[in-house]
């Protein structure tokens, strides 16, 4: 016979928005994980349903990063670590200034919590491999061990 127990409950990712980011960010810096999107992106929704309903995945994301959506057709202004993005041509200013330009769907942005872009992984990928980079990021292995290297020992400690 199956109990229920709310430890069993299913955990989302608490995604937040860039007023939110701001409030919770002045007193507990953390690393930030931005989604850029379209809500049109067949390949977004993908991403939503297939990779971030996972429940592992949604657990790392909520314990080692403030994920925030940035709509890449939002073209409201954006303050950010006391700067000011604005938008020139109806991009999503923050999004354009953190991809240089070269936005596509789905992106994960990877931001350290000094502010200052990690990396970034453009399209969407299969569950191993988001699981893999936001390790690789989360756990600022980034800092001592070449991706490739990290690839091949990823899960065997």
């Amino acid at each position: 016979m199956f109990f229920y127990h709310s430890s069993f409950s299913q955990k989302k990712i608490t995604w937040m928005t860039i007023n939110e980011l701001n409030a919770v960010y002045q007193t507990k810096p953390k690393k930030i994980l931005f989604e850029v999107f379209s809500k049109d992106c067949h390949y977004c929704h993908d991403m939503d349903e297939k990779i971030f309903s996972n429940q592992l995945i949604a657990n790392y994301i909520n314990n080692t990063f403030y994920a925030v959506k940035l709509d890449a057709f939002d073209k409201t202004s954006i303050n950010l670590g006391g700067y000011q993005y604005e938008s020139k041509d109806g991009m999503n200013p923050l999004a354009k200034h953190l991809l240089k330009g070269n936005i596509k769907f789905p992106t994960l942005i990877f931001i350290d919590e000094k502010l200052h872009k990690i990396n970034h992984l453009e399209g969407f990928n299969t569950l191993s491999n988001i699981n893999l980079a936001l390790h690789y990021f989360g756990d600022d292995a980034y800092k001592t061990t070449d991706w490739s290297a990290f690839q091949q020992s990823f899960g065997k400690q």
